[in-house]
């Protein structure tokens, strides 16, 4: 195993671990809970196996679902970003998204932003339509997927800066 591998492990299950124990016990205004652990799914490199990413999204997710006993829903909202993460990649950096450093290198802020925002909104929409699970509190679903979309987006930002300058 190589350097590179116990890196990704480290932050991987430092993501994990902060998401956990810090970011599930926030409750902004009874709405806003950052979901930081997305970060995973949009820092790992397209030169990686895509099966793995899949099993990676499966194994954040029940770890989520587990410690916050949600039922499954993030599980299957991560299952799904993994699955639409190349389309999404492609969508947004178009030649470049077959480089492995295309995200962090090279584009303009806008790609980025619009990778980023895709895979935190998309997450989020299924996510909430499965808390609520309800055709009547659609409009909770799109209020909660916006507010925490935006604020998911600053700090996975943030840290993404602080982890890509390293």
């Amino acid at each position: 195993m190589n350097r590179e591998v116990f890196r990704n492990i480290f932050i991987y299950s430092t993501i994990l671990t902060l998401q956990i124990f810090i970011f599930n016990h926030i409750n902004l205004f009874e709405i806003i809970t950052p979901y930081i652990y997305i970060l995973i799914f949009i820092i790992y490199k397209t030169s990686y196996d895509k099966t793995l990413l899949l099993f990676l999204g499966f194994l954040s997710g029940i770890i989520i679902d587990l410690s916050i006993q949600t039922y499954g829903c993030h599980t299957f909202a991560t299952i799904t970003i993994c699955y639409l993460r190349t389309k999404i990649e492609k969508t947004s950096f178009g030649v470049n998204a077959n480089l492995p450093s295309a995200m962090v290198k090279g584009t303009k802020f806008s790609s980025r932003a619009f990778f980023f925002l895709s895979l935190i909104f998309i997450h989020s929409i299924i996510y909430y339509s499965l808390i609520f699970f309800n055709i009547n509190a659609i409009v909770e679903i799109f209020s909660y997927t916006i507010i925490n979309s935006i604020i998911t987006f600053m700090i996975v930002w943030v840290i993404s800066k602080l982890i890509s300058n390293k």
